[in-house]
């Protein structure tokens, strides 16, 4: 702890001299003001409610052209079932309408209603001529049995679902000191890169992780301290938005550690950084425009600030779902990092790919192969698991069957990487004895990531298993089924590597399909 504390204190001084000259809070005053005025222009678009609920339909049913309806076709053998499993929010046979009795259901019968009540007027207005039925009065009658109404009195009408967007707005002003302490924090790292300073601290009697922490405490301090204060300004609870925002700042860290290990010119990092920024900012915001709508707003720990705003409670297993993979996520990445803090990795010129495939190297154990693997897999599960839950609610906002294919694509394919990436790299460089030695290493990387698939799958389940996409994402049985399925996939993938040697994107292309047609398989009738 002396040394962490030693090189923390170095890091401040740092810090100090770049910003002796002092900083002006004007600009950022106008980004904050820019950033309000973009969003109280979009807050009316129709983007907000586009496939807020979806309506299946079968038989000589009306046609529906309104964009918060997603229909799909459904038959009279799965309807009621994907009806139950909240697959689909309400069912149009003929002129029949089914719903559920929970809130969700409710408030898309009620916007369906005024929907084709509001059609209906229309092609009366078009198809009769004013001038010989003048004044005319219609009255419309709802002739199917009337459904039990939620407590609550409102039911969406034709304009844009209310959100959050004044909470929202407040918690993100969270995020942004947060993201810019990180620049701070990766622009300092790649200055001590590029200058081989690192060299020096890594020639002392010092852990690369003490290294690593000595350096990013300060700015985990400086994160801590702006939290604490917005929350007091703000007047909400200090100890809650710690907690909520914390796990956060450790996700954001551990994506700007990981920027300059890998890259080596300010400009490569600024570019990066810009991006890194732009896409943390949207998997925050959008799904907590979602609050109350949709269970994958518990995706986004902004969703559980917004309730903290609203004073509303929250349970704590959905306060794990968004936080657990977070942290999770940071000390896998710290980890990863303390492996990666050398001269040889660091100092080296090559591709993007080349250098993905020598930190993989590096990372693995040569002596213990099998474990490294095994270990590599599971502790890949929370990075997987959160681009999972980024596929599962742009997937769940898409109409067409073939997004709906292409979402189960894009899962299929990031498992694939990470269950054989390591086995690949460690193919290549001619460290695979044999073909057994490789189907062992399939076995046990298959082993380790159901394992982590299943813990956090615990978490989530009660959270997003009324999602649409969720039970091919995160379920398919609990340890026989899905264990035989992610071995023969990452058996196929490295065994053809190792038997013909092609392109590994070629062989891994066979695993993706088997394994997007195994998905397709899980969804049954919903496709």
């Amino acid at each position: 702890m002396r040394q962490i504390w030693t090189i923390a204190l170095r890091e401040v001084f740092r810090v100090r001299r770049r910003f002796s000259g002092g900083v002006s809070t004007v600009l950022v005053l106008l980004l904050l003001a820019a950033l309000a005025a973009l969003g109280w222009a979009l807050r009316d678009t129709m983007t907000l409610g586009y496939g807020l609920y979806r309506v299946g339909v079968m038989g000589d049913a009306a046609e529906i052209r309104d964009p918060r309806f997603v229909v799909m076709p459904v038959t009279t053998s799965n309807a009621q079932t994907l009806l139950a499993q909240r697959a689909v929010d309400v069912v149009i046979d003929g002129d029949a309408v089914s719903a559920r009795a929970d809130n969700k259901s409710q408030y898309a019968l009620g916007a369906l209603k005024r929907y084709l009540s509001k059609q209906t007027l229309v092609e009366l207005a078009a198809t009769q001529e004013m001038t010989r039925a003048f004044p005319l009065r219609v009255q419309l009658y709802d002739m199917d049995a009337p459904q039990r109404a939620p407590q609550a009195p409102f039911i969406p009408s034709l304009q844009t679902p209310p959100t959050p967007f004044g909470q929202v707005i407040t918690a993100f002003l969270y995020i942004m000191p947060l993201t810019f302490i990180s620049i701070f924090f990766t622009s300092s790292f790649m200055e001590e890169k590029i200058k081989r300073r690192l060299t020096v601290l890594l020639s002392a009697p010092i852990t690369p992780f003490q290294i690593i922490m000595g350096k990013m405490l300060p700015y985990l301090c400086f994160a801590v301290v702006m939290t604490a204060l917005i929350a007091w300004l703000t007047r909400a609870p200090i100890p809650l938005a710690l907690a909520i925002y914390m796990p956060t700042a450790l996700f954001i860290f551990a994506i700007y550690l990981m920027v300059p290990l890998f890259y080596r010119t300010f400009q490569d990092t600024t570019f990066i950084s810009m991006f890194v920024t732009t896409m943390t900012a949207v998997y925050l915001v959008f799904p907590a425009m979602f609050t109350d709508m949709s269970e994958l707003a518990y995706m986004s720990p902004l969703t559980l600030a917004v309730k903290m705003y609203r004073g509303e409670p929250f349970g704590l297993q959905e306060y794990l779902f968004p936080s657990a993979p977070m942290a999770l996520l940071f000390g896998v990445t710290v980890f990863v990092a303390s492996r990666l803090l050398h001269e040889e990795f660091l100092m080296t010129y090559h591709a993007l790919t080349r250098k993905f495939a020598d930190a993989l190297y590096w990372i693995i154990d040569r002596r213990r192969p099998a474990l490294s693997i095994f270990l590599m897999s599971f502790g890949s599960i929370p990075a997987v698991y959160l681009a999972q839950l980024i596929i599962l609610a742009l997937a769940t906002n898409l109409s067409a069957r073939a997004l709906l294919l292409a979402a189960l694509l894009a899962a299929a394919t990031l498992e694939e990487v990470v269950k054989t990436m390591g086995i690949a790299v460690l193919i290549e460089r001619g460290e695979a004895p044999s073909r057994r030695h490789i189907a062992l290493w399939a076995f046990l990387s298959a082993l380790g990531f159901l394992i982590g698939e299943k813990l956090l799958t615990l978490v989530s389940v009660s959270v997003v298993s009324q999602a649409f996409l969720a039970q091919a994402l995160f379920s398919g049985g609990f340890l026989l089924v899905p264990l035989a399925a992610h071995f023969l996939f990452t058996a196929v993938v490295v065994l053809l590597y190792a038997r013909f040697r092609p392109p590994y994107v070629v062989a891994l292309a066979a695993g993706i399909i088997l394994h997007t047609l195994y998905n397709a398989l899980l969804l049954g009738g919903a496709l």
